[in-house]
């Protein structure tokens, strides 16, 4: 097979068909130049240059690594976007001789800062990730011929469709293997999904830039995030929220407890490297911030729960005198957002129906019926339910949760004490989330406890 002269003059490969190919030559002028196959087979010469965007970790409020951006221009001083860039290098050969080159540029360069501390970010399509450990040890070779070690670099799949997930696995764990930390890039977007997630067991998983909107815009997206975030570290890996632009949607990152962050609203690419307490009073206002609203948050929420942790106390008192469940809780079911209320034996089982709220009686979604909790319903394995039995006398008061009653979010009080007969049981009231909430609605579902 031939190489075009292209693909020879950027890489001076000598290779015969599916054969080892010799690591890119990587003297400076090569590095900077690229020659790409213009209209009518003419060269068209490009030059190369990095820029490297800062990403930050929330709990060190500084950089801790720098993604490599490509940047390019023509001739005339043009500026060519990188996917302009790599669509004039479509093929195989081709593709991974200019991947391999803007890696080889930003690991020179980043080297010459000095900086022997933070993680270079490198971009990798998942086509050459897979196909490139066929032409030779070129990545490992070109780390040790700059003096970087491995450990310092996170190599970042870029989202692309990819048909061969399990070559790509091989792939991965290549870089693994070589030391390098695994990033899977904008996650919640095509391909990037925990399905990939699951199988490629990556260090880092950046969010995808849509959705870190969409949390600051949209209730549902923002009661999501911080579930998704949670996924993520239980599989292992350090999320970073990636793309922010405003100071909303690095709120929702602080809010969603994740570890990194990066956007420009923080610093955008650029050819030098930021001093590690560049944005520092940025960080410090953020986080001031963040928590005077979080403590207002809290207390609105605490007001809002005073007349129902009062009025669940009061009920308790009375059934632990005797009197009979309906009547013992109408007034907690008079209370705004009330929904319902059940009791719950010591075994976990329901004793008894649902009393429900005035209000709701003549609202139930028919289609949820044939799921409605009737005695004997079992709840000896829900987190109200256990927290209650093991704190008697406290109220207990959950996240909000989808409720099986319907596709709504409620929050759950629950408090275990002494029936008159002797045995323990739980009483618990179901509280509708949206209208407990008020405004609330989108910030932080994660202060209501566990």
């Amino acid at each position: 097979m031939a190489y075009s002269p292209y693909f020879v003059r950027n890489l001076e490969y000598v290779a015969a068909r599916w054969g080892a190919v010799d690591m890119v030559d990587l003297a400076p002028p090569l590095l900077e130049k690229y020659i790409a196959q213009g209209l009518h087979g003419a060269g068209e010469e490009l030059r190369l240059s990095s820029h490297f965007q800062p990403i930050f970790s929330l709990a060190h409020r500084r950089p801790v690594g720098y993604e490599g951006l490509i940047r390019a221009t023509d001739s005339g001083g043009r500026g060519v976007s990188p996917h302009e860039l790599f669509s004039k290098a479509p093929h195989t050969e081709a593709r991974i001789a200019l991947d391999r080159q803007c890696r080889a540029l930003h690991v020179r360069n980043f080297q010459k800062f000095g900086n022997a501390g933070s993680w270079l970010f490198l971009n990798v399509d998942p086509q050459v990730a897979t196909e490139g450990p066929r032409f030779g040890s070129f990545f490992a070779e070109m780390l040790k011929s700059n003096d970087f070690p491995a450990h310092r670099v996170a190599v970042e799949l870029i989202e692309t469709p990819f048909e061969d997930e399990g070559r790509l696995t091989s792939a991965v764990e290549y870089y693994r293997k070589l030391g390098c930390l695994v990033v899977i890039d904008d996650f919640g977007a095509g391909y990037s999904n925990f399905d990939r997630i699951w199988r490629l067991r990556p260090d880092i998983v950046k969010i995808d830039r849509e959705m870190t909107r969409r949390v600051t815009v949209e209730p549902l997206a923002r009661r999501m995030f911080t579930g998704i975030v949670s996924v993520l570290h239980e599989a292992g890996a350090l999320v970073c929220v990636e793309g922010i632009e405003t100071e909303a949607e690095a709120l929702c990152a602080i809010d969603a407890n994740a570890d990194l962050i990066q956007g420009d609203y923080f610093a955008p690419g650029s050819s030098g490297l930021l001093p590690e307490n560049a944005r520092s009073e940025v960080f410090a206002r953020l986080i001031t911030g963040h928590r005077a609203d979080f403590a207002e948050f809290q207390k609105r929420q605490h007001m809002r729960l005073l007349p129902h942790l009062a009025a669940i106390k009061n009920a308790v008192q009375d059934l632990s005198l005797g009197a009979k469940f309906q009547p013992a809780v109408q007034g907690l079911l008079k209370l705004p957002s009330a929904q319902r209320c059940y009791l719950i034996g010591s075994d976990g089982l329901q004793i008894g129906a649902n009393v429900e709220a005035e209000s709701k009686v003549h609202s139930q979604d028919q289609r949820f019926e044939v799921v409605q909790p009737t005695e004997g319903t079992d709840w000896q394995t829900k987190p109200y339910f256990r927290r209650a039995i093991e704190a008697p006398g406290k109220v207990q008061i959950t996240r909000p949760y989808l409720s099986v009653l319907g596709p709504k979010l409620c929050v759950t009080l629950s408090f275990a004490f002494e029936a008159s007969d002797g045995t323990q049981q739980v009483l618990c009231v179901d509280l509708d989330f949206a209208s407990l909430a008020g405004e609330d609605i989108a910030f932080g579902v994660s202060s209501l406890h566990a």
